[in-house]
């Protein structure tokens, strides 16, 4: 497995994952609130639904990714690891559907260019969480 020794090259581990933390924040405010605008034209059905809840339960996460990078406690950071490893299945589920049905295009691509940026988040995350002492399960 690939351990980072520094998030972005030259910052601190724990820095940058609260950096992730926020970053991550930021991304699934922005992603929640298109989803709710813009899918089926403002009326969510039952899958934007479940989206906008497993967005609003990773932000979660993301807050205990938080915390637990200020209190260095690994265990807080599990939920973060576990919850956006889902996350990443889930991105390339939607882009194979969307190839299938051929719809969204845009959305398709922006998540396809989405997938390696958070693998990288999530890399980051882990590598702190692997320092502080966490169970290695990769």
């Amino acid at each position: 497995m690939i351990y980072l020794q520094r998030c972005c090259c030259c910052v601190d581990l724990r820095i940058g994952t609260i950096a992730v933390g926020i970053v991550h924040i930021v991304l699934d405010l922005f992603g929640g609130v298109f989803v709710a605008l813009f899918g089926e034209s403002g009326h969510p059905d039952v899958c934007h639904r479940l989206f906008i809840i497993f967005t609003m339960i990773h932000i979660l996460s993301c807050v205990f990714l938080i915390i637990g990078s200020f209190r260095l406690r690994s265990s807080w950071m599990l939920f973060y690891i576990l919850i956006t490893i889902i996350q990443i299945l889930a991105l390339v589920i939607l882009i194979i559907a969307d190839i299938i049905l051929r719809i969204w295009y845009w959305v398709m691509l922006i998540n396809f260019f989405l997938i390696p940026v958070i693998i990288y988040l999530w890399l980051v995350a882990y590598s702190f969480y692997a320092a502080l002492g966490g169970a290695l399960f990769i």
